[in-house]
């Protein structure tokens, strides 16, 4: 992308590239939205309610009764979420699942040294499966297994990389992207997006399976708002809804907060995830667009709609994210020749 731009498009992104570095590093830091001691935990919530499932307990009640017990909304249905994930954590346990995850993140880092196009360089491809694992690295962490964000960013992340590298072979794509989102209503977007552009070229036979996935999906979504509606009770708090219009700052907090950069210093943190931008915008070849529309997507949802609590949506845009840092260099050199050049 950044090849292509005008030489004053060049100048303008750099400025404002280095604008909102400066900005990032001078600004004082904002505390992360993370419970005090002693205070229940969505993290403990996911492995209690996994805990009354192993007892016997259906999960919409065991879910209802343990958000209802310690302050949690159930209004709208959505602020429960679909019981795929912990019905697998329950019938298999917590460690089978943190070895299937280490398998996720094993599978991203291998599709992705193959996703980057033919023209680009070994070292690219490597640093772009390094920064994959950079970005799964919470699989390290056993407590954060319950989000169920974490999965489905793996489950997209490496649907993407497997469109990259061969478009053609689809199948594998919408079976990963399709589990995602009966994991995870949010994985909705990358739906979406892959049909509009199997219609825009014309893949009818894509188009419908991924019409079969939506259908699927609102088969799936009904049937599980009919059951959280049932276990509702008239004095259930309502969420305060989702706009919280954090900016861009926001969505780097998110990704530093569910990443090994949480770490880090903050003002740091935040110029470090902003850095994969310059590499994502020097990527070109097959599914050059589709990735930048769906990051773009992504974080412009983060920015727009979550809340400060709501950090952990930054998994959505993990490990696929980090891939970028393998492009810097590239991105840096396309815009130097943009503005060193006389004729643009």
């Amino acid at each position: 992308m950044f090849a292509r731009l005008p030489r004053l498009a060049a100048l303008a992104f750099i400025a404002l590239f280095l604008a909102v570095s400066v900005w990032l590093l001078a600004a004082p830091g904002r505390p992360a939205a993370v419970a005090k001691g002693g205070q229940y935990t969505d993290m403990r919530l996911y492995r209690d309610v996994v805990a009354e499932m192993a007892r016997g307990t259906p999960y919409h009640r065991a879910s209802a009764q343990l958000q209802r017990a310690h302050g949690y909304p159930l209004r709208p249905f959505v602020t429960m979420r679909p019981p795929t994930l912990y019905a697998a954590a329950a019938r298999a346990g917590w460690p089978v699942l943190q070895f299937a995850a280490l398998l996720l993140v094993l599978a991203n880092v291998l599709a992705w040294s193959k996703a980057l196009p033919a023209a680009f360089s070994r070292a690219e491809r490597i640093g772009a499966a390094a920064g994959v694992a950079l970005g799964g690295a919470a699989v390290i962490a056993p407590l954060l297994l319950g989000f169920t964000e974490f999965w489905a960013g793996l489950l997209m992340s490496l649907a993407l990389a497997l469109r990259m590298a061969r478009p053609e072979r689809w199948g594998w794509s919408v079976a990963l992207v399709g589990l995602a989102l009966l994991v995870r209503e949010l994985a909705l977007p990358f739906v979406l997006l892959s049909a509009a552009f199997a219609l825009g070229e014309r893949r009818w036979r894509e188009l419908a399976a991924w019409g079969a996935v939506l259908a699927a999906f609102a088969l799936f979504m009904g049937w599980h708002a009919q059951m959280v509606m049932a276990e509702v009770l008239p004095h259930d708090i309502a969420s305060p809804g989702w706009s919280g219009g954090q900016g861009l700052r926001g969505v780097l907090a998110a990704l530093a907060n569910t990443s090994l950069w949480q770490n880090a210093p903050q003002p740091l943190a935040l110029v470090c995830c902003l850095l994969p931008a310059l590499g994502w915008g020097a990527l070109s070849g097959r599914g050059a667009a589709f990735a930048l529309l769906l990051l773009g997507g992504y974080a412009l949802m983060l920015a727009l709609f979550a809340r400060a609590d709501n950090f952990y949506w930054g998994f959505l845009l993990l490990p696929h994210w980090f891939a970028g840092y393998a492009l810097i260099p590239r991105g840096i050199g396309q815009l130097w020749r943009v503005v060193s050049s006389p004729r643009r």
